[in-house]
């Protein structure tokens, strides 16, 4: 069970460093996709700043095994917010691009970007518990 748990926490930090790394190198998007998502103006800075550096962090937390949990709990509380962003703005109707992966891969959310999310927050939960 302990390689499935690495292999786990790998697979976790690989997403969260992709994502944390193309949104810190693509400022202008990553701001452009907080204030699309709703996020009032004098806090779209600030939140374009910290949502890579979390990101970031969890990724390097998950790398060892010391701080894998706190990273996979770190995961879970980014997911949850993800999730509960997505759901709101599809619910009012809104799809606007979830620069997920800053400029690798961007696009409208749909609900297979809370389908992706819920698969991802499974996997933290699998590795926060082990």
């Amino acid at each position: 069970m302990n390689a499935v748990v690495v292999v786990a926490r790998l697979v976790l930090a690989a997403v969260f460093a992709v994502a944390g790394w193309t949104k810190a190198r693509d400022v202008v998007g990553t701001r452009a996709a907080v204030h699309d998502f709703g996020i009032p103006a004098p806090f779209i800075a600030p939140v374009a700043f910290l949502l890579p550096v979390a990101e970031l962090t969890v990724a390097v937390l998950l790398l060892f095994e010391d701080t894998a949990e706190i990273g996979a709990i770190g995961a879970i509380v980014l997911l949850a917010l993800f999730i509960v962003a997505i759901a709101v703005s599809l619910a009012r109707g809104r799809r606007p691009d979830c620069h997920c992966f800053g400029q690798v891969r961007s696009e409208p959310v749909s609900a297979t970007t809370l389908v992706r999310n819920w698969v991802l927050i499974a996997l933290a939960i699998f590795v926060a518990t082990q």
